[in-house]
């Protein structure tokens, strides 16, 4: 930037980490090299751009893909021209926040490869292929991008807009067989929103990458999956699918359509689902959101005690079912129903970046303190001491630190704390759990 032969600075914001260096960085290139465009993008961005632009030192925000608009964007500012035909974007201007129109969804396809030749000529890709439970080399790859549904705490609904597109199942097959060949890699994570939209593509991939012998795992909805054959379901599991991520949130149906899970999951359908994965050897990854608001705090008590019982029925269905625990942290879906009950409870964001660095909204971030006024103290240790039950009575397959006697300790520990609901003060598994097993945590560091 000293030098003058960069004008603009762009960077991706998550919420936690990215975002407590995005902030100090940016403010301090506004500060020192005034001329400099500054350019965000990325969830954060999109989901708090009143936040971010009204910084004084984000001049853009890129919501969405900007595959085309970052370039388009830049294009237009080096020849002085209006951006407001660029699409995925949103600015200040005149004092007013403006919002161009959101252009469709790339065709995946025609997307060039990953330049994975260059970024290994810098970064070996050794340091990007996980020893993980799924395979020795296991490598991160996105088919798609979007989802197609609305679920009202999700943060990926404001990015797409309830739209979904994906690559075909031979050019992720061509991909992926480059990563085999080239790289070693044994074992695929599909980080995908939704990977498993379309039932054709992911049978004809599964009959693709089946000689292959990898192991994978992706992420989908129990009511897709729901409509899958068992035939598909079985070719899945040939092929090397070894476990799917799913969105169960909770056991309660009127806290399932208050979440917009797309109005066709329930709590039977949930339970139905975790014995029909176990007829095909695919571990189901459940994942649980708790605390959301209600009328009253017996109710909100009551909706964490109903899906702690319900959680509890899942694991005696299928006991290889892994479980997720979240401790619902709002998102601003703006029009939703849960949304809306998220402000009428008197929950609001930081309007500044400057609060965001705040530690508790840091926390907040990683899903560690929900700052929302319904819930108590008192339910928040209830979520997170059962948690910490369920965690050491069933440890999690992905992690392969663990040794079988590791393992069995924390059963046998657990084992009448669980059995009796005994979920209060689990001081003792705690301990073992930091210092003794340094135990996984999935939900916030993956496998």
């Amino acid at each position: 930037l000293r030098t003058g032969e960069f004008r603009y600075f762009g960077c991706t914001t998550m919420p936690a980490l990215q975002l407590q260096q995005a902030i100090p960085y940016s403010r301090k290139i506004r500060e020192q090299f005034p001329e400099v465009v500054i350019i965000w993008g990325g969830y954060f961005a999109t989901n708090q751009y009143r936040a971010v632009l009204n910084s004084g030192y984000v001049d853009y925000v890129v919501a969405g893909p900007g595959d085309h608009a970052l370039p388009a964007l830049i294009e237009a500012l080096e020849h002085g021209r209006s951006v407001k035909h660029i699409r995925n974007l949103i600015y200040r201007e005149n004092g007013n926040i403006l919002h161009t129109p959101r252009e469709p969804l790339p065709d995946q396809d025609a997307l060039p490869p990953l330049p994975y030749e260059k970024l290994h000529a810098t970064y070996p890709m050794e340091g990007y292929l996980g020893k993980t439970f799924l395979g020795r080399r296991t490598a991160a790859y996105h088919s798609s991008v979007g989802c197609p549904f609305t679920c009202s705490f999700c943060a990926v609904v404001p990015i797409y807009q309830a739209r979904w597109k994906g690559k075909s199942a031979r050019r992720i097959y061509r991909d992926i067989k480059y990563l085999i060949d080239r790289f070693g890699v044994d074992a695929v994570e599909f980080h995908d929103n939704n990977f498993f939209v379309s039932e054709k593509r992911v049978v004809e991939f599964s009959q693709l990458i089946k000689p292959e012998k990898i192991a994978w795992w992706g992420e989908a909805r129990i009511d897709t999956l729901s409509k899958y054959s068992d035939d598909s379901l079985r070719l899945m599991r040939e092929a090397g699918c070894k476990m799917i991520f799913f969105g169960a949130e909770s056991g309660n149906d009127a806290v399932l359509k208050k979440m917009n899970k797309g109005g066709t999951q329930t709590g039977e359908q949930i339970k139905q689902f975790a014995a029909r994965m176990a007829k095909f050897d695919i571990i189901p990854e459940y994942s649980f959101v708790l605390g959301t608001p209600a009328e009253t705090p017996e109710q909100v008590m009551h909706q964490i005690e109903e899906d702690i019982a319900f959680i509890k029925e899942i694991k005696r269905i299928n006991p290889r079912t892994e479980i997720i625990i979240y401790v619902y942290s709002p998102v601003p879906t703006e029009g939703s129903e849960l949304y809306e009950d998220v402000l009428h409870s008197g929950f609001r964001f930081p309007e500044t970046l400057e609060e965001w660095l705040d530690p508790r909204w840091a926390n907040f971030d990683l899903r560690k303190n929900p700052l929302t006024p319904w819930l108590t103290p008192r339910m928040v240790n209830r979520i997170l001491d059962f948690e910490t039950v369920l965690h050491a009575r069933f440890p999690t397959v992905s992690d392969i630190k663990l040794t079988p006697f590791q393992r069995r300790v924390m059963r046998w520990l657990a084992a009448p704390r669980y059995a009796f609901n005994l979920f209060r003060w689990p001081y003792e598994l705690r301990l073992l759990q930091r210092y003794w097993l340094h135990y996984l945590q999935p939900e916030v560091e993956g496998f």
